[in-house]
């Protein structure tokens, strides 16, 4: 009580001071003056150089927020003839800036903002490769061009725009405008493991540009991002999406947008008891133009994508569960592309730190290979690749902070007498969050 007392005289004493100080100097100039005339001025000058260093909203009507990450690691990699170590930005879950903001319209409807953008991204784990100056081939190592400098430095550009959004929200659902997650996105990556950071359904995410090996040493031209794919839905898109409000623990979404797409999806998540489980499923359709003329017809490439994953976590136990399957059907060429997803692990506190957990997981990824001859004939691979995967990561709660590694093996085979080498990926890394 004395010591509140003490404060409250304090201020008042402070912003009398204050008063008497501003006041004696409009009424008498003559004092301010045997004060010194620079006062006012290098006052001035501190209080702009204090304005112009502080991050202001541009009203009090809208709350913002700013967040991220960043997340960085090292990449150790042996594609079965030449082996080294990058230093990469980790795209399972990559550096990041958020910016959001929230308004009341009125009780029970308000309205809000998200931008979000990978910036100045540097060494994206998806972008390495294995195919340096030294190896330099053209089609004999990488098709698209995508070769790095010796030492696989990439830079990405300025910015990866991956939300920029309005949306409303009231009783009826929430509404959704701008380029973000359409309703199927992340449908087949739900995932109750706490290892995502390190490894997840999307395991191209590292390493998607190494270029795999015949086993004579020799580069193919076929990348594991070419190779795999968990079909996850129609990722991020200009769009116009809503959502439902949430049902007995499901939620419905749909979206639409240019090039003819439209996706519809199902979400549940609940807990019973002990155990925790999430669950998602989607639909989703888009055309695009192939480019590929047969009898002086482009070919327009009607694809359909169903896709779905669940996750259960037992809470005592931390032990956990996750499963995953997608297919694609592009009707022109009937070219269906596979995809199934299995993973399991534990996920406990052991150490004062936070929570250790631990996973293993396998997937397969099939009939994504073609060649197309002069007069628009696809001719399928049969490939499959079956990719393997190990992940740790331990929380560190008092700084934000997530330390991680995972190792990953890629064995590709088709239909052809080719020999693929398997291509072997270290990750050791670190995310904090702010």
């Amino acid at each position: 009580m004395i010591g509140g007392l003490k404060q409250t005289t304090s201020r008042l004493a402070i912003a009398a001071a204050a008063g008497l100080f501003t006041g004696g100097i409009a009424l008498t100039p003559v004092q301010a003056a045997s004060l010194g005339g620079d006062c006012c001025a290098d006052l001035e000058e501190r209080v702009a150089e204090l304005e112009a260093t502080t991050v202001r909203k541009g009203n009090r009507k809208v709350s913002v927020k700013l967040s991220g990450q960043v997340n960085r690691a090292m990449l150790w990699w042996d594609d079965g003839e030449d082996s080294d170590v990058f230093f990469v930005d980790n795209e399972n879950s990559n550096t990041r800036f958020r910016i959001t903001g929230s308004a009341t319209i009125s009780p029970g409807r308000t309205a809000g903002f998200k931008i979000e953008a990978d910036w100045f991204i540097r060494n994206n784990s998806s972008q390495v490769t294995n195919c340096d100056q030294s190896t330099r081939g053209g089609s004999s190592c990488m098709a698209d061009g995508n070769i790095l400098g010796n030492g696989g430095e990439s830079f990405t550009g300025l910015t990866d725009m991956r939300q920029q959004m309005l949306w409303i929200k009231g009783n009826s659902g929430k509404v959704s405008l701008g380029h973000t997650d359409t309703a199927s996105n992340g449908t087949s990556e739900v995932d109750l493991s706490s290892t995502s950071v390190a490894q997840y359904a999307g395991m191209a995410d590292i390493g998607s540009s190494f270029a795999f090996r015949t086993s004579g040493g020799s580069f193919t031209g076929t990348t594991i991002g070419a190779a795999y794919s968990q079909q996850d839905g129609l990722s991020r898109r200009s769009t116009l999406r809503y959502d439902s409000p949430s049902l007995g623990g499901f939620t419905l979404s749909s979206s639409v947008g240019a090039d003819d797409f439209v996706d519809v999806a199902l979400r549940f998540k609940k807990e019973w008891n002990s155990v925790r489980c999430a669950w998602a499923g989607a639909i989703s359709h888009d055309t695009n133009e192939k480019g590929i003329e047969r009898n002086g017809n482009r070919i327009s490439d009607d694809r359909w994508i169903y896709n779905t994953s669940g996750s259960c976590l037992h809470t005592p136990s931390g032990l956990n569960l996750t499963l995953g399957w997608a297919e694609t059907d592009e009707g022109v060429d009937d070219v269906d592309q596979g995809w199934w997803f299995i993973k399991a692990g534990i996920s406990r506190r052991w150490n004062a730190h936070g929570k250790t957990s631990i996973s293993v997981q396998y997937a397969n990824s099939s009939d994504r290979l073609s060649s197309v001859s002069t007069n628009g004939t696809v001719n399928r691979l049969n490939d499959e690749l079956d990719s393997y995967g190990v992940a740790i990561v331990q929380k560190i709660d008092a700084a934000a902070l997530e330390l991680y590694a995972a190792w990953s093996q890629h064995d590709l085979s088709d239909n052809t007498a080719t020999n693929f080498e398997e291509i072997n990926l270290f990750l050791l890394g670190a995310r904090m969050k702010f």
